[in-house]
């Protein structure tokens, strides 16, 4: 007996790039482009990106003062430099770090990289090989082609001197040498996926129908209509190309397209005929009304890309909440939340620690490199304030005493005795 595993295509390729000497980020080396392009285009995937990002910088580093360290030419600070790397992380489970040495051999100089600019080396390729491609356009959004020559290769982070003399000598000395990058990937020798990669398609869904919704808005929800009419005349303004006629838009057609969208709807249009039988006709023809399978769509979308980027469903579109509760579930989900992104709040830790254990100065001389978690009682915030001001619009309302208690007791969690205290005038 056999049996056979249903094909399942790789969510992408890494195929050696000869002409750059790099290893591809899937066929078309724009993988992370193209997902950056896909999340920015879904509401809820960004929603989920930023959360994810915020829980895993937390609030910053224990030492209040470690975050303020200056840790290059261009005035990065150590804060700065977390919330970026976090970034990157929260949605491409990696990040990339620039340090160079001063000549005692020692970091002189960090540097964010955004890792959707970095490429493998080919290993196989002996000039690439333990080296990272830096490249601002991958995608080809601003450039047609890729210019070799903007290209930059850095070096495999390795602290050691010896390692460092070797880099700095292939290079031609100190003034050509470029540094190192320290690659931080899951997948060690192999490209990442995003974190909602599994979803990536309820992205494009979402986008789809938000710009569904646009156009609903924009052609007025009107319904659609077909004009019949007589086959009309070649008129003056008809243009003639490269000897072949070319139909530019009746008058007529002109005024139709001005009486389209929302700001144009339900305006008088006179249309002129010489006789009866030039008479144009509108037809309208019934359609599918989409709204309540849309409206389905929608939820079930927004559902998998929370599942996908494992964010706890009360920190995304909180303001549904009705504003009773008393913050319970949002804290549980925050602690829930924070559990889930403490190894990513180690991760970072220890490679600042390991950074910055090389660098030139010591700007962390308690050697604590913790992040502190978000903390649950930020959910104390909104949902106090909206439990405020309802308890206080319940209290001046005119309705019995007796409801009022019993809405503070059932509603607000109030004691009996508390509700009656405060109820009562």
């Amino acid at each position: 007996m056999k049996t056979y595993l249903p094909q399942i295509e790789r969510r992408i390729l890494v195929r050696p790039n000869q002409t750059f000497g790099i290893l591809n980020y899937d066929m078309d080396n724009a993988y992370p482009q193209r997902m950056l392009e896909l999340v920015a285009q879904s509401p809820t995937a960004k929603d989920c990106w930023n959360k994810r990002a915020k829980f895993i910088a937390g609030n910053g580093f224990e030492d209040a003062m470690l975050g303020k360290q200056v840790i290059n030419s261009k005035g990065l600070t150590l804060a700065k430099l977390l919330k970026a790397i976090a970034t990157d992380k929260a949605l491409f489970s990696g990040f990339g770090i620039h340090v160079n040495y001063n000549a005692n051999y020692k970091i002189a100089s960090v540097n964010h990289v955004k890792f959707e600019d970095i490429r493998m080396g080919d290993t196989d390729n002996t000039d690439t090989a333990d080296k990272f491609a830096i490249y601002s356009d991958w995608g080809r959004k601003t450039w047609k082609n890729i210019m070799r020559s903007k290209i930059i290769f850095l070096d495999k982070y390795n602290p050691n001197e010896k390692a460092i003399k070797q880099q700095v000598t292939a290079a031609g000395g100190w003034d050509k040498y470029k540094g190192q990058l320290f690659y931080f990937n899951p997948e060690v020798d192999d490209y990442p996926l995003i974190e909602a990669d599994s979803v990536w398609e309820d992205f494009e869904t979402e986008a789809g129908i938000k710009i569904f919704n646009n156009r609903e808005v924009t052609t007025g929800f009107l319904p659609s209509t077909m004009l019949f009419m007589q086959s009309r005349r070649e008129e003056a303004d008809n243009s003639i190309d490269n000897g072949g006629s070319i139909n530019t838009p009746s008058q007529l057609e002109k005024d139709l397209g001005t009486f389209q969208g929302a700001k144009s709807a339900q305006k008088i249009i006179v249309i002129e005929y010489e006789d009866e039988s030039a008479k144009p006709e509108f037809q309208p023809y019934s359609i599918q009304n989409n709204d309540k399978l849309f409206e389905s769509t929608e939820r079930s979308v927004e559902a998998r890309i929370i599942k996908g980027f494992s964010v706890p469903k009360e920190l995304i579109n909180s303001e549904k909440s009705s504003g009773l509760s008393n913050g319970g579930e949002k804290k549980q989900a925050i602690r829930e939340f924070n559990d889930n992104t403490a190894p990513d709040r180690l991760e970072l830790s220890e490679t600042l620690a390991e950074l910055f254990a090389h660098y030139y100065t010591n700007i962390n001389s308690s050697g604590n490199w913790n992040i502190i978690p978000v903390p649950a009682n930020v959910a104390d915030d909104t949902i106090g304030i909206k439990a405020g001001t309802a308890i206080n619009q319940l209290l001046q309302s005119t309705i019995a005493t007796e409801s009022k208690v019993a809405t503070l007791v059932y509603a607000y969690g109030f004691k009996q005795s508390e509700a009656e205290a405060i109820a009562r005038p």
